[in-house]
């Protein structure tokens, strides 16, 4: 048995007293399993599953893996996407708010980056941004917060 299963096992044990260790084969499964992650992402990860569930069972394999993912997913730097207009679209389309045409996220987002952003930097800074750059800065400085209302007034000017 490695160290991280025997360390797994001990504080399963700790949350859930029923629990029994398994057979060699099972060790074997969670060994796999928990072969790429610390000891402090297993207790973590034991602990979120203890906080959410409320059976008082210990997870399988797969569904403390799960909990696991998920954990080292929220700790990753969102990236942010090559398309802030399909990204915006699709985000509006997901949450049942989409009202307007890809065109109009298109100039709506130009507007954001081309007028919104201009406010916040000289004209020699600004020139010399690149798109990249520029769409950067607006989600660090929470331009695209109130897209919803950058969509309707780009719309109204004629944006369709």
């Amino acid at each position: 048995m490695s160290q991280k299963s025997d360390y797994f096992f001990l504080n399963i044990k700790q949350v859930y007293p029923n629990f029994a260790r398994p057979s060699a084969l099972e060790t074997e499964i969670w060994e796999e399993m928990l072969e790429p992650y610390t000891q402090g992402d297993i207790l973590a990860g034991i602990k979120s599953y203890r906080k959410s569930e409320d059976t008082n069972f210990a997870p399988n394999p797969a569904r403390f893996r799960s909990y696991l993912y998920s954990r080292a997913k929220k700790a990753e730097k969102p990236c942010l996407p090559l398309s802030p207009e399909s990204y915006l679209m699709e985000e509006d389309i997901r949450a049942g708010r989409c009202r307007h045409l890809f065109p109009t996220y298109c100039k709506a987002v130009e507007y954001v980056l081309e007028v919104e952003l201009k406010k916040l930097y000289s004209e020699a800074e600004f020139k010399a941004f690149s798109r990249g750059r520029k769409y950067r800065l607006a989600v660090e400085n929470g331009l695209f917060a109130d897209f919803d209302r950058v969509l309707d007034y780009v719309y109204a000017k004629g944006g369709h």
